[in-house]
């Protein structure tokens, strides 16, 4: 017992004994090499000291800097991070998937659930079916229904990104990302168009070719001089037209205007260096694991913090501030 009270991590139990038996516990126990047993840890607190993170991306250097930051955020409150990726293991449906690996993290006894959601219809049903009240759950990115979460307020970022380039006097701007006329609408396209409806400016969505630079390449090198600026789902799709564009005899910004999102590194030292939308990684982390800490605590009433990103004007849109 006084082993336990001289090494553990909480003040108020290490100073159930003097500092002279703490400071020779702790030597002793760096020359045997000692390390607490986790396990037997959490039989005795309840606690495993692990968080799940479950996500369906690390490869874009977007979710992988975001992954990063939430590590990082669980690792300075002493929490490690079980990681599951519902990357479409089941046949049926990448939805199904989700609900597996929810289950599969809890069933390694995870004190909790940090959960990148995908936006989709009944999203916040299937992860609380799954969940079953078992561990607290933190969502991030895309909001949730009676969940905790963090969420990026898309559609203003795209309403202040298409205001940017209508202030800099563009009236034929188009919009490269998703949009369904009869089905569910992308946050960044409902931005984008109340941005135009506001200025009484006509809106068009551009048909989406494939989810990376390609795309946008080869939508760049088609489009002649329908618009004189272009906002963009993500950084990818804007380096790949800002290629195509060129490619095609258009400039870039004097002709076309274009504008990202995700602030890839690359993007800054591209020609000319993209303008795009920053998310805040390090906030959403830290707002997350906040969330997170206040329900271990017992709190458990649903908290949603709305962030917003950052517009970087760069030198694609005509613009040096």
């Amino acid at each position: 017992m006084t082993v336990s009270r001289a090494l553990s991590a909480d003040p108020k139990v290490s100073a159930l004994v003097t500092e002279e038996t703490r400071e020779r516990v702790e030597t002793m126990a760096t020359e045997m090499g000692y390390t607490p047993n986790l396990l037997a840890r959490s039989f005795a607190t309840g606690r495993t000291g692990m968080l799940g993170l479950l996500t369906f991306e690390i490869g874009w250097e977007p979710a992988g800097r975001q992954t990063e930051q939430i590590l990082r955020a669980a690792d300075r409150q002493d929490y490690q991070m079980l990681m599951a990726i519902a990357a479409h293991r089941l046949p049926q449906t990448p939805l199904e998937d989700q609900a597996l690996q929810i289950d599969q993290l809890i069933a390694r006894g995870v004190d909790g659930l940090v959960i990148r959601t995908r936006g989709d219809e009944g999203e916040s049903e299937r992860i609380q079916a799954a969940v079953r009240e078992r561990v607290p759950v933190v969502s991030y990115y895309y909001p949730t229904t009676n969940l905790s979460g963090v969420v990026l307020d898309l559609e203003r970022d795209y309403l202040e990104a298409t205001q940017h380039l209508i202030r800099l006097g563009h009236e034929r701007i188009g919009f490269m990302g998703v949009w369904e006329e009869k089905g569910p609408v992308s946050d960044k396209a409902k931005g984008y168009r109340q941005a135009m409806d506001k200025h009484g400016l006509p809106y068009e969505f551009l048909p989406f070719l494939t989810i990376d630079g390609r795309g946008g390449y080869l939508m760049g090198k088609k489009l002649g001089d329908r618009f004189t600026a272009i906002v963009c789902r993500d950084d990818y799709t804007a380096i790949g037209l800002c290629r195509g564009l060129r490619e095609s005899g258009l400039r870039v910004p004097e002709d076309v205007a274009v504008v990202g999102s995700g602030d890839l590194d690359p993007g800054a030292y591209v020609t000319p260096a993209l303008t795009t939308l920053a998310p805040p990684y390090e906030e959403i982390a830290l707002s997350a694991m906040d969330l997170m800490l206040q329900q271990l605590k017992g709190d458990d009433t649903p908290r949603q913090v709305t962030l917003r990103s950052q517009l970087i004007v760069r030198e694609s849109c005509g613009a040096s501030s």
